[in-house]
């Protein structure tokens, strides 16, 4: 990249709908932008996630991306979160990401909404064929939110920052869903694992797993009887509710 050019920031949202979530779409409009760089905002759309990252990928590449990153559209992130992860990038390391709480309970160890990163331990560098199904059990750490700041190897694409150059190591498609055979056409969901998998340890990038950055993770779920004992701590704000909470996120405070 030429001295004094800006440099090129692709966020790739990976969301093919007409409907989108409120608050993150702000969120990501209010966003802080890194000294000297262009941010662009890319959808991505196709039949299955797969299909979307890498049409949101196409769209980064066609544009002259330097840098990639995706983010969940129903996210909601720091506002300096560009900041933090550039930051990072122009220390050294090739990928950062941060670690969005998952939705409901966590299949390692059944913690609900737990927020999760994998390092590998052993020989990080020895490829695994088909590893995100085929990871022996002891081959990696969790990482969660109580963990230092640190190198991992595989975690989700919700919230990840990456050198565009990576993907010239990669053989297309840059994702692929991993259909089960069942007789339904259900899938794995480690289409994204897999491709940080393969940009970590099978191309060699180096990947920071920032646990200071904290991002709330959208649902909807039901309210029921219990919810009045639960929150009884919200009766002392006047007019709380849970959408209007979340607001607070969508602008600079």
């Amino acid at each position: 990249m030429e001295e004094n050019q800006a440099i090129k920031i692709a966020v790739c949202v990976p969301w093919d709908s007409p409907f989108m979530w409120m608050v993150p779409g702000f969120n990501m409009m209010n966003w802080d932008r890194p000294q000297g760089s262009e941010v662009a905002f890319f959808p991505g759309v196709g039949w299955c996630p797969a299909a979307r990252h890498n049409d949101a990928v196409d769209k980064a590449q066609t544009w002259g991306a330097d840098i990639i990153m995706f983010n969940g559209g129903d996210h909601v992130c720091p506002m300096d979160i560009l900041i933090k992860m550039l930051a990072r990038i122009n220390e050294g390391w090739d990928m950062v990401h941060a670690m969005p709480p998952s939705r409901g309970n966590v299949h390692i160890d059944q913690t609900p909404f737990k927020a999760m990163s994998y390092k590998m331990v052993g020989n990080p560098s020895a490829p695994i064929e088909n590893a995100m199904l085929n990871m022996p059990k002891d081959s990696a750490k969790i990482l969660s939110y109580d963990d230092e700041p640190q190198e991992s190897h595989v975690c989700g694409t919700g919230n990840i920052m990456m050198k565009a150059e990576i993907l010239k190591g990669l053989e297309r498609p840059y994702f692929s869903e991993f259909v089960k055979k069942d007789g339904r056409y259900s899938r794995y969901c480690v289409m994204d694992s897999d491709f940080v998998y393969r940009c970590t340890v099978m191309s060699g990038a180096r990947m920071f797993c920032d646990t200071s950055i904290r991002i709330i993770h959208l649902d909807t779920f039901g309210i029921d009887e219990t919810y009045s004992e639960r929150f009884k701590d919200k009766a002392a704000i006047p007019n709380w509710s849970p959408a209007k909470d979340l607001r607070k996120f969508a602008w600079p405070q």
